[in-house]
Formats: C-alpha cells, structure tokens, sequence
C-alpha cells in the first residue's frame, strides 16, 4: 500500500437503513421520482449518487459531509411522505485502509497517522488469513516453460514463501495487502525473464492453503 491519502468526488456516504424489510427498490423510485439528487446538488454543488442492497438499504454517495446531511434531511422527508421510515449512518471512505468508517473516526492527517492505520489493517488482514487458513493475496507467476516454473518453485518455496504451482503457472500466497506487495517486488527480481506476475486478491475459492505465522517475515 503507498502513503497517498487523496480521495475521489465520492468519499461521504449516507445508508438509510429502512426499517420494513424490502422496501428498498420503492424508496429507490421515490427518489428518482422526486429526484434528490438534484435537489442536494441545488443546495450545496456536487453530485450524489444513488444505490441500494435490493433489500433494505439505500445508499447516497456524496462529496462533503454537509451534503451527506443535506441528502439525510431529503431522503427522511420523502420516506415520510410514502410511509416508509429509516435509520440513518455517515460513512467516510478511508483510503489507506481502503474501507468505510464512521462520520466521526478522522483521516489520518500525517505521516505517522497513515503508518498507524496502514499497521491496523496489515494486522487484521493477517488475522483474518490465519483463522481462515488460507492466503487472502496471491502473487501470480505464468512462467515461459513447465521447466522454469518447476525450477523457481522449488527455489521459492526453499526462500520460505508457499507455492502452489500447476503447469507453468506458480502461487505465492501472502497474508495481507503490503506483505503482497513485498513478495511482488521480491519475486520481480528472482523471476527468470519472460514471467508475467500479477498480485491481487484471494477469489472465493483459494488456491493457496496455508498457515503462517504471523511474525514469520514471509
């Protein structure tokens, strides 16, 4: 993960969480009926996005705080006016942990602050991966021929990293989002010319199952 804490148009959202279960798609074609979002977009610029879970929760993603407030007060008084009401929350999208957190939990506002909250989440991401027993990143190797990849797993795995390698195709799992990006850089230099590497997410099906420590470096 790099240190950059910039944020795009949308990094405010307001859930409205509708308290009788599968309303959400009446009070979505309320909304685009009465068109809240230009009425938001009237009072304090910017735009405002609309989503919803298809079943009781709407979704408002705007620019500021004080339009996710303005989009609040829109929305409670239109569901009022169809019979429907909900609760409300403010989320702010948090870039260095790339997740939603309350209204109210700050961004962090230096260096140190992006370095504690980039340690936060590599701590949880590792958890995560240990309970489950399986990497939640993978690093993917396509090597040229069957014979490179079974020579550079076998190399990898006796530098410590868990390989799975299938065909001319090796990977690397990892426990969490910067120790992903280590491994990449760290195989980028090892890897015998012509391999393609990528280093992404684990799917739904791991391919990797492991279980590391996690203080092991690797």
């Amino acid at each position: 993960m790099t240190s950059e804490t910039a944020t795009d148009s949308n990094d405010w959202r307001l859930t409205a969480h509708l308290r009788e279960a599968g309303q959400a798609h009446q009070a979505l074609r309320a909304l685009s009926a009465h068109q809240v979002e230009d009425e938001v977009h009237a009072r304090l610029g910017g735009r405002v996005a609309v989503g919803t879970d298809g079943a009781s929760d709407l979704f408002l993603y705007t620019h500021t705080q004080d339009a996710a407030a303005a989009a609040q007060q829109a929305v409670s008084d239109l569901l009022a006016g169809h019979r429907m009401t909900a609760d409300f929350t403010v989320d702010r999208w948090h870039p260095v942990a790339e997740e939603w957190e309350p209204a109210d939990v700050p961004l962090p506002a230096d260096e140190a602050g992006i370095r504690a909250e980039r340690e936060r989440v590599d701590a949880e991401e590792t958890s995560e991966s240990l309970a489950a027993g399986h990497a939640l990143y993978e690093v993917r190797v396509q090597l040229p021929t069957h014979r490179d990849s079974v020579e550079f797993a076998a190399r990898l795995a006796g530098e410590g990293y868990s390989v799975v390698r299938r065909w001319r195709f090796l990977v690397v799992g990892a426990n969490n989002a910067d120790q992903a990006e280590e491994f990449e850089g760290a195989i980028r230099q090892e890897a015998p010319a012509g391999a393609q590497i990528t280093v992404g997410e684990v799917g739904s099906t791991p391919f990797t199952a492991f279980d590391l420590a996690a203080d092991s470096g690797l």
